[in-house]
């Protein structure tokens, strides 16, 4: 990984550059104690991972990863406990408090290493509903989930919740992207926020849904082509 590292501290620079040294896998592109420097040498150099401090003269580390291409992975380096919200809400890879020794310097680079090597992965691409899996990210890695493992589906904040008998995941994605690839396959949307796998169904009224782990409400926006898509499964099942 190609890495750069910004502190205004020379001995903290110094050491950082030392850890860095450690590890085969990082090139050190460059070590500045000058933060508007250092910035402008991310924008030429364009590293994978920068290591960096918060509170500088001039530009802060908070402004510098405002600015900055996402494409840049970012390790906080501070002496200052009361920075890490912000950072963890900059979706930084890690927040190294000084003094810091070589072991969680490690720690942090093995992070950002499996974060970095994750995003270069051949993406896999989202299953048509006629599949038998449908894929999405999830802690920075491709799952392919079966379909017939899944009880229903819950938009929660900014995430989806995939609900199976053992397990519950949580892809950043939201609940129509997932309808759109379900709606073929025996999924059905009953409210705002809920996607109920029809054959999970263990009964309904034009009011509620019951699975196995939840009771689902239906909301009335959906109740006609819910009731509807469960009468024709019903004539479907009578047919076979």
């Amino acid at each position: 990984m190609k890495c750069i590292a910004i502190d205004d501290e020379p001995l903290a620079l110094k050491l950082l550059a030392s850890y860095c040294s450690q590890v085969p896998s990082i090139r050190l592109l460059g070590a500045y104690t000058d933060p508007v420097e250092g910035f402008t040498c991310i924008r030429s150099m364009k590293p994978d991972l920068l290591f960096l401090d918060i509170r500088m003269p001039d530009i802060s580390g908070i402004n510098i990863v405002r600015a900055l291409d996402r494409d840049t992975l970012i390790v906080f380096t501070t002496a200052h406990r009361e920075y890490a919200v912000e950072g963890f809400e900059l979706d930084v890879v890690d927040y190294l408090l000084k003094p810091f020794d070589f072991e969680r310097f490690l720690k942090a680079y093995s992070k950002a290493e499996e974060r970095f090597l994750s995003a270069r992965k051949e993406p896999v691409p989202p299953t048509a509903g006629n599949s038998k899996t449908v894929s999405f990210k999830y802690n920075y890695r491709n799952v392919q989930l079966p379909l017939h493992s899944i009880l229903y589906i819950e938009a929660f904040d900014n995430y989806i919740k995939i609900v199976t008998p053992d397990k519950t995941w949580m892809p950043v994605m939201t609940l129509k992207a997932i309808e759109g690839l379900l709606s073929a396959s025996g999924f059905v949307r009953v409210h705002k926020s809920f996607v109920v796998a029809v054959n999970k169904i263990k009964s309904f009224s034009s009011e509620k849904v019951t699975t196995d782990r939840k009771q689902i409400p239906v909301g009335r926006r959906y109740r006609r082509e819910f009731l509807e898509k469960m009468e024709a499964e019903k004539q479907g099942n009578a047919l076979q």
